[in-house]
């Protein structure tokens, strides 16, 4: 059915320097060099329009890789998660403090809040330049030139999907910028949505449906069609983009076992074969027998030249500790786990089972309890070893063999049988998560014993998360028995008992099964903006029976309320072992639009977001396409 195909940087807007090409060396992989402005480029080969197309390919692949990849910056700003590193002062904790339009936002010890801006921006530039040029090239065939614009419409959109939801009103540029341009002016989110759409139905229609794997598809454009459908309130075209996406466009939920079946380390961690162990493994996530799998980003171990490691067992696991460190003790007081020594036959290692963990994603009792009420969930299920709870560990700190302690390979503890508190640091050092989506091999980690989870595939959307959008959408318009039926296709999966119906249907439960079957995938604070946008626009009321209003998102939002309700560590006086308070307020459900990029703009003003200094300076943005169109052209 498809195919492989082998083959952080600072920008702003004035500074759109535009993209000369390629490479397969390890300059493909470099970020772009700081510009002010470039003379324009034109693209006036299919060649050139290619090389932008394969730059945004490989551009979006960022998002999930590498150490604090920026996905976790998201994961932070919900309810399923916290930055878990509490062994330094400074990280993404106290977000009152450290969040500011002049703070450190584009920072592995911070946050990527900066991040998403300026590589949105980057993204929108290279479709630009596609979009303005392609009727350029001469004797480029109708049909492949639908097919890039269409591409190059779903790049676009998809950046602005996440800058639409994490930043508000911003910017909307549609063309290539060929001068230096210094009065950009904020437009009106809902423009922006509208305009997304238009773009995402000519490329619906135009895009192929198949093609190699890590390019855009007409699968692919239907998927982020139908999150737009929703944030516009078109619940009807929502569910009909839906129901042609999942019935009739080759793809299907992956029921069985298939592919090829991974136990890595049986001794350690033996793993009974399942299907959602297998819908995980890397050898799996880009293979025709996976009909799941509708777009993922690349990344292979024998992709030398262009490969990313995901990290995943280094950024969402649990700190065990090095040599000497007491975090987590024996019963009997002795330093009771290692993530540092010399490996020897007679020696546990639990790094490669479960990886070299650091915290910088810790889950919140919410993501890693209060949803788990169905003991037969596959996705939850320790016994088939796809869930890892930290009583399934063991003390393995080699002093404790060398002395013939009796704890040695002994299940771990957080108390004695005294009470007492056995683990120094449970923030960073004590939670469970899902070993069957964050193990990934590392081989190159053989000989330096860190197993962070090397390169793999990675899901950007697959069918199940198609179902919950439809869900959601019938959801809006009160179908809410099928809303349940959606629901419960992607909890049978998982073989799950316990189904939803129409009496016990809403927003909350298909937001649990988001973050049951999506966690460490999907942009959870994204989609609980999308969804706060969407109360607002429609007044109905949440499951908490509130309502909310456009005006007041900043004060008052379902986002927050999710936040306020299940993530126990903000606003609660829990405290990091350095003394920093966990704190965020409501107008975070908007990221702070950098200061730098406001000040640069000195013709014009880009708003900056409810709650942020500089607030006051705003002016009415662009209310309607032509007003920003008009604002573009100037």
């Amino acid at each position: 059915m498809k195919k492989i195909n082998k083959s952080a940087f600072h920008i702003s807007l004035l500074a759109l320097a535009l993209l000369s090409g390629t490479s397969c060396k390890k300059e493909f992989l470099a970020p772009d060099p700081l510009s002010f402005y470039e003379p324009s480029i034109t693209f006036s080969t299919k060649e050139g329009l290619q090389a932008a197309i394969n730059s945004n390919n490989r551009n979006l692949r960022y998002i999930w890789y590498g150490d604090a990849a920026p996905l976790l910056t998201d994961l932070l700003f919900s309810d399923v998660a916290i930055d878990g590193t509490t062994d330094k002062s400074g990280p993404a904790q106290d977000i009152n403090a450290l969040v500011t339009p002049t703070s450190d936002n584009n920072n592995d010890n911070t946050n990527k809040i900066n991040y998403f801006w300026l590589e949105g921006y980057k993204g929108v530039k290279y479709a630009n330049s596609i979009i303005s040029n392609i009727d350029r090239v001469e004797n480029l065939d109708k049909t492949l030139h639908d097919q890039m614009l269409g591409a190059a419409y779903f790049h676009r959109a998809i950046r602005y999907y996440w800058l639409v939801f994490q930043f508000g009103d911003v910017p909307l540029l549609t063309k290539e910028i060929t001068k230096p341009k210094f009065n950009f002016k904020s437009t009106k989110a809902s423009v922006i949505i509208e305009k997304m759409i238009s773009d995402l139905e000519f490329a619906v229609a135009h895009v192929p449906a198949t093609a190699d794997y890590g390019n855009i598809t007409k699968g692919a454009c239907m998927h982020l069609l139908i999150k737009f459908y929703l944030a516009a309130g078109k619940f009807d075209e929502a569910i009909t983009t839906a129901n042609t996406l999942i019935n009739s466009s080759g793809y299907a939920l992956m029921t069985n076992n298939f592919g090829t079946f991974v136990n890595p380390m049986p001794a350690v961690h033996n793993i009974t074969d399942n299907v959602i162990w297998d819908l995980h493994r890397s050898q799996n996530k880009s293979i025709p027998a996976n009909k799941e799998t509708i777009y993922n980003v690349i990344s292979r171990e024998d992709f030398a030249n262009s490969r990313l490691d995901v990290f995943s067992m280094r950024n969402g696991t649990p700190f065990q500790s090095g040599t000497g460190n007491q975090l987590i003790t024996t019963p009997s007081g002795k330093a009771g786990v290692s993530s540092s020594y010399t490996l020897t036959a007679s020696l546990i290692d639990q790094r490669k089972a479960y990886g070299r963990g650091i915290a910088k994603t810790r889950p919140t009792w919410y993501s890693s309890h209060l949803i788990w009420d169905d003991t037969s969930d596959l996705r939850h299920n320790s016994r088939v070893g796809n869930w890892m709870r930290m009583e399934d560990l063991v003390y393995n700190n080699p002093s404790l063999k060398t002395s013939n302690d009796p704890y040695y390979g002994k299940p771990l503890q957080l108390y004695n049988s005294a009470g007492k508190l056995l683990v120094t640091d449970t923030i960073r050092c004590w939670f469970d998560w899902p070993h069957y989506k964050l193990w990934v091999e590392s081989p190159r980690a053989e000989t330096v014993d860190n197993y962070n989870g090397g390169a793999t595939d990675w899901y950007v959307f697959r069918l199940a998360e198609t179902y919950l959008l439809r869900a959601e959408a019938n959801y809006w318009k009160g179908n809410l028995a099928a809303a349940a039926e959606d629901v419960n296709a992607v909890r049978r999966r998982a073989k799950c008992t316990k189904m939803y119906t129409a009496a016990n249907i809403n927003i909350g439960a298909i937001m649990d099964e988001r973050a049951r079957e999506l966690y460490y995938e999907e942009f959870r604070h994204v989609e609980l903006s999308r969804v706060s946008y969407i109360f607002a626009t429609t007044q109905k009321a949440d499951e908490f029976g509130k309502t909310y209003t456009l005006d007041n998102l900043g004060q008052s939002s379902y986002w927050y309320e999710r936040v306020s309700r299940y993530n126990e560590f903000y606003n609660k006086g829990v405290k990091t072992v350095y003394g920093a308070l966990f704190t965020i307020s409501p107008y975070h459900r908007l990221w702070p639009v950098p200061q730098s990029e406001i000040d640069a703009n000195r013709e014009a003003v880009i708003n900056q977001n409810f709650g942020y200094s500089g607030y006051n300076k705003n002016v009415k943005p662009n209310q309607t396409l032509a007003e920003a169109l008009e604002n573009e052209n100037n």
